[in-house]
């Protein structure tokens, strides 16, 4: 009887906590910065996500190339678009895991200058340093 009183309040348990989960939304990632945890192109690869639905990203100091388009949320996944216009219509994306971004390589179509692999992370950075844009 204990056994079963123990597996029932454990399973309860469970199940409340996966109706616990937070949906992400455009506040948790619009306005912030993201480092790639690894060396970019010569210096930090910097992703920018604006409030406006906009994104930016530069792979490094030896990088001309500005990335840029508009984003979105599909659940927890963060959906970049360049603009084509720019001269790319690449798709990116990435799970929103807390202060991070972990990138998704199935569907991407991965950076011009440094290739991304899948699970590889950027992190929340708190402002631009001295090598960002």
């Amino acid at each position: 009887m204990k056994k079963q009183i123990a597996f029932v309040l454990v399973l309860v348990l469970a199940l409340s906590a996966v109706g616990c989960g937070r949906q992400v939304q455009a506040g948790d990632v619009a306005g912030k910065s993201y480092v790639y945890e690894k060396e970019g192109f010569g210096g930090d690869f910097t992703i920018t996500i604006g409030e406006d639905g906009s994104f930016q990203y530069y792979e490094g100091l030896l990088s001309s190339y500005i990335g840029n388009g508009t984003w979105q949320l599909d659940e927890d996944v963060l959906i970049l678009t360049e603009d084509a216009q720019a001269g790319r219509d690449a798709v990116n994306r990435f799970k929103v895991r807390g202060g991070a971004l972990v990138f998704q390589e199935e569907n991407s179509g991965n950076f011009l200058y440094v290739k991304v692999a899948d699970g590889e992370r950027f992190a929340e950075t708190d402002a631009p340093g001295p090598d960002r844009p």
